[in-house]
């Protein structure tokens, strides 16, 4: 069973190359580049709204918020120490802001990709079927945000080896995620809300802190406000569309499949009472 989870995980993480076919001929990011940027800011809105916040409150209604704000005061702090460090190597500002995104979506998605592989690690605990389908499940709502965030690296500066590489390296941190999940078991299954609330502050705190005021005050760069808004509309309805399809095809993963475990127990008490 280890094997195959850890075999499922890689096979999720090998996901994030798939941007290479969409940016990967020279000179092919010039035409869309302009669209990159704020289709990213709709594809994080959607995966922090429609996934990772729900999925904080439903586990931990009391201090799920508390684990959002703290992912999102945790990338406040990152984001200023890294155009502090970037702007005295790179000199050139608007470089040292391109950089300082690419690098902090690098460890949003990192630290998101954890909590994907301890969900991942669950379903395999419960069932080699569920953990399968659990897999497929991730591996296609990652396609899009995968995309998205390979481009910004581009955009960022990074050449296209190089973002291959580094995408490949954050996503892989789910990996750990079914690791841990594996040798821990239920302990790491009841604490990864806590996962869940950070990442959804650091995705909440890129999207609508840092990526989105630099596309409102760059807006001839981008094309106009019409363009942005329908990028950002686009990103938002693909990504909601992808995790309603994934959710409903393949399972939430162990959380709903416990809930609903429970519900039946409860319903067969009830059963038994009458």
């Amino acid at each position: 069973m280890i094997f195959e989870a850890i075999l499922a995980s890689l096979g999720v993480a090998l996901c994030s190359l798939v941007g290479v076919f969409f940016f990967g001929r020279a000179g092919k990011l010039d035409g869309i580049e302009r669209y990159v940027i704020p289709t990213a800011v709709g594809v994080f809105l959607s995966l922090v709204l429609f996934e990772l916040i729900p999925e904080t409150l439903e586990a931990s209604e009391t201090w799920g918020g508390v684990a959002v704000a703290i992912g999102f005061l945790i990338f406040y702090v990152l984001s200023y120490e890294l155009h502090r460090y970037f702007h005295s190597t790179e000199g050139d500002d608007k470089h040292c802001h391109q950089k300082g995104a690419a690098t902090l979506i690098l460890i949003g998605d990192a630290v998101h990709n954890v909590a994907d592989g301890v969900i991942l690690g669950a379903a395999f605990l419960i069932d080699p079927i569920l953990g399968t389908a659990v897999a497929v499940g991730l591996a296609l709502h990652e396609i899009p945000q995968e995309i998205v965030e390979f481009g910004v690296l581009l955009r960022g500066g990074y050449g296209r080896v190089e973002a291959a590489m580094l995408n490949l390296l954050s996503a892989s941190s789910i990996v750990i995620g079914t690791l841990l999940t594996l040798l821990l078991a239920e302990a790491a299954a009841d604490y990864v809300w806590i996962i869940t609330g950070i990442a959804a502050g650091n995705l909440l705190y890129i999207a609508a802190s840092d990526l989105l005021p630099r596309v409102h005050g760059s807006l001839k760069s981008y094309g106009s406000f019409w363009k942005t808004l329908s990028a950002i509309i686009l990103g938002f309805v693909a990504m909601t569309a992808m995790l309603v399809y994934t959710h409903e095809t393949f399972g939430h993963g162990p959380h709903d499949h416990g809930h609903d475990e429970g519900s039946e127990d409860h319903a067969d008490e009830e059963g038994t009472d009458h």
